[in-house]
């Protein structure tokens, strides 16, 4: 089951190639409708800034060593399961991955893949909508299964509005969500891995933190441009 658990470091190994892609035309066009409509781009208003260009790096002391990962918005806009999805390209270890972003009604998701098994997943890490101490559950894939075993996420705002410095930077406008990783082996859903993200407005996930048992590892972001 490890195999399947150590999954999306912030976004850091994301990887997905299965969706059609529509004509760069149509995705310019969805692209400025979507970030007008949903709070995206470089207006402050978003927690996922979704504007073509917009890049992030960030350091993490994975495996006990620092490595450093830079993503980007390409601009394409790519329909997965009924749903429009944000392109994003990481490079990460000299290796470039493709994941995706969700921004709509205020509720902000993370698709990207498991770093053993290359699994893609799904972390719906924000829901905006929701005060402070607001929980809800949320499925990884569309079926609710995680290689064949059934998997979900428990989530909760901790506390938003809060300020964070990172790397010796502040951040304000900051929220701090938790999620649990949860697994049915056969006696009920148990909790295998917890996260912790926290997003500032208008700049983007700027600190993620993983708890698996002894194996504990957190992501910093170190640099960004909003375009």
């Amino acid at each position: 089951m490890k195999k399947y658990l150590l999954s999306i470091l912030s976004i850091l190994t994301l990887s997905y190639s299965a969706c059609k892609q529509d004509t760069a035309e149509l995705e310019a066009l969805r692209l400025k409708v979507e970030n007008k409509k949903n709070g995206g781009g470089g207006n402050n208003d978003s927690y996922l800034p979704t504007t073509k260009g917009s890049s992030w790096t960030y350091q993490s002391d994975m495996k006990g060593s620092t490595e450093l990962s830079t993503s980007y918005l390409t601009g394409a806009i790519t329909s997965i399961n009924g749903q429009n999805y944000y392109e994003l390209k990481t490079t990460a270890l000299g290796k470039e991955s493709i994941g995706y972003y969700f921004v709509k009604d205020k509720k902000y998701k993370v698709r990207s893949a498991t770093v053993e098994s290359n699994t893609m997943l799904e972390f719906f890490i924000l829901d905006d909508n929701l005060p402070d101490g607001g929980e809800w559950t949320a499925t990884m894939t569309a079926d609710g299964s995680v290689n064949g075993v059934p998997g979900r996420t428990k989530n909760k705002i901790i506390e938003s509005g809060i300020t964070k410095t990172v790397l010796n930077k502040t951040y304000k406008n900051v929220v701090h969500t938790h999620i649990i990783v949860q697994y049915d082996l056969g006696s009920g859903f148990q909790n295998f891995v917890d996260y912790d993200f926290y997003l500032a407005k208008g700049v983007g996930v700027i600190e993620t933190d993983t708890n698996f048992g002894t194996y504990k590892t957190s992501s910093y972001l170190s640099d960004y441009s909003i375009k």
